[in-house]
């Protein structure tokens, strides 16, 4: 069975409604329930109906209750709102001592339901909604009618019901409508401001149903983000269980919740998929890229407004496509890369977003996410340069990026486009990115060191490369024969030395494959962390993490 959910809007929407309305259809008793972006349309595909099953339909969502307001408990599945935040209250006031106690007794402090993060924004964005319940109520009092509704709408016969529940409109399903959205002036907006005429009831249910399948909810202080998981091919269940797992994960901030939400979600999908299971089971990614499976996040940033919510951004944040994965080491890359960028101790920790500057790197690493473009990558890197400069001066915390990881992810995402591998692996270019490294980082962390610190190299070096092939080479050559002659003078000729076949080759690759590109791999690899070696001298030594 096939049945198709037009994209109206552009939002996320449409995706919310394409979830609903298959998890509805599974409720049905159809098998192998799919959801496939066919690019004007969704297309929810499933194998035939289990003939046993006769079950009426549910409402397909938790009903939110609220003691105070409702005394009478409900009889279908809810979320008691208010019992599980005097939980988690509770559990944020347990002390240190008392959670030890618990753990002596080998006692279990109520576990808060994962559900609360989605039912509290969803409390926070009402406003007087209440249209979830309305049509949860309708499901449990009406379930044949609401199931005929279903084969109607899907065109299996039955006929809809008389009477439905009237269900008025929310900013929360329908993000372009209400406040933030661009109108004359004269036209008043609300969030409920859609003539109830077109508001469709059964496409606010499968909405709902979508919501808590598919979408991501976080607050950031007074405002809310939305992300919703955008399928291209993927299974219902496996969408469900990616949503899941993502929840699980402690995310939070804005720009950084944005770069992590994005790598998370890449970093579940590897590992559930069959890429990591050697192709015993999992989700089907080998010899596909990532969207192949899940295109991205659709990302709605609604601010607060007290009495409402205004839509200020609305977004689609695609998941990295950095390479096609052929096999586990294909998926192990992706994952390390990866693990470097936002695990505990990655490089992107040190950033703090109310900083102006890191702010601003943060904001580059996001850009190059969207584009996937190198320039984007190495501009990133060319920021993050001056950042660890600054941290290391000032003794901070800092994590820098590893030569290695750089290497696998510019030789597998850039080489067809770009033939970065001729440039990376010159002799003279790995000589020179060493020294910049010893000169720059190294002098920086390694006890004893003796070489200057050369601030203020990037900014130089990003200068010249806009001057032109010969300003630039001019920079690196005065660079190396200061560098050279430190060597042999205040370290007594003890450390690595760029030889006069090294500068030649990087002269000769500046002038084939211009100072824009050379120059930014060089900053890139010359603030990067070596790989591990046996140490044979001081200067040699890796900058530990």
């Amino acid at each position: 069975m096939d049945c198709f959910v037009d994209k109206k809007t552009g939002t996320y929407a449409e995706t919310l409604e394409a979830v609903g309305l298959a998890s509805a259809i599974r409720e049905l008793g159809f098998s192998g329930v799919r959801v496939t972006d066919m690019g004007t349309h969704f297309r929810i595909h499933a194998y035939d109906q289990d003939s046993a099953s006769n079950s009426a339909l549910s409402a397909g969502y938790l009903y939110v209750w609220k003691k105070s307001k409702e005394p009478e408990c409900p009889t279908i599945p809810f979320l008691d709102y208010e019992g599980e935040k005097d939980k988690r209250d509770a559990a944020k006031k347990t002390t240190k001592k008392a959670k030890a106690a618990l753990d002596s007794l080998e006692i279990e402090a109520p576990a808060t339901r994962p559900e609360l993060a989605t039912a509290t924004i969803l409390e926070s964005m009402r406003k007087g909604w209440n249209g979830d319940r309305d049509i949860a109520k309708w499901v449990e009092a009406h379930p044949e009618l609401a199931k005929n509704w279903l084969l109607f709408r899907l065109g299996l016969g039955a006929q809809p019901p008389e009477e439905f529940p009237d269900v008025s409109n929310t900013q929360i399903l329908n993000p372009i409508s209400g406040k933030g959205v661009h109108s004359a002036k004269t036209e008043i907006r609300s969030a409920g401001s859609l003539p109830g005429q077109l508001v469709d009831s059964f496409s606010e249910w499968m909405k709902m149903r979508g919501l808590w399948r598919a979408a991501l909810l976080y607050r950031s202080d007074d405002d809310f983000k939305f992300f919703v998981i955008e399928p291209t091919d993927i299974a219902l269940d496996e969408l469900e269980g990616l949503r899941v797992a993502l929840q699980q994960e402690n995310l939070w901030g804005g720009v950084q919740l944005d770069i992590k939400a994005a790598l998370q979600c890449t970093r579940i999908l590897i590992q559930r998929s069959d890429a990591m299971q050697d192709g015993s089971g999992g989700m089907k990614l080998l010899g596909l890229r990532p969207r192949a499976v899940i295109s991205g996040l659709r990302q709605a940033y609604f601010k607060s407004l007290g009495t409402a919510a205004a839509l200020m951004n609305d977004a689609f944040l695609p998941l990295p496509d950095w390479f096609a994965i052929a096999s586990r080491d294909d998926a192990r890359a992706y994952t390390v890369i990866i693990d470097e960028v936002i695990a505990k101790g990655g490089c992107l920790n040190s950033l703090q977003e109310k900083h102006s500057d890191d702010g601003r790197v943060l904001q580059q690493y996001r850009e190059w996410l969207l584009s996937g473009e190198l320039t984007d990558l190495l501009e990133f890197h060319y920021l993050f340069a001056m950042h660890l400069m600054q941290c290391l001066s000032r003794k901070d915390w800092v994590r820098p990026f590893g030569t290695e990881n750089l290497s696998i992810l510019l030789t597998r995402a850039y080489e067809e486009k770009h033939k970065v591998t001729e440039i990376i692996e010159n002799p003279g270019f790995q000589s020179v990115a060493r020294a910049l490294r010893n000169a720059t980082v190294y002098a920086l962390t390694i006890p004893n060191q003796k070489r200057e610190v050369r601030f203020g190299i990037a900014q130089k070096w990003k200068q010249k490369m806009k001057a032109g092939d010969e300003e630039f080479a001019a920079a690196v050559a005065e660079f190396i024969q200061d560098y050279n002659w430190e060597t042999a003078h205040r370290l007594k000729g003890v450390g690595h030395s760029v030889t006069t076949e090294d500068l030649d080759t990087l002269l000769f690759l500046i002038h084939k494959r211009k100072a824009d590109l050379v120059g930014a791999l060089l900053l890139a690899y010359g603030y990067a962390r070596a790989p591990k070696v046996e140490i044979t001298q001081p200067e040699e030594a890796v900058l530990e993490a």
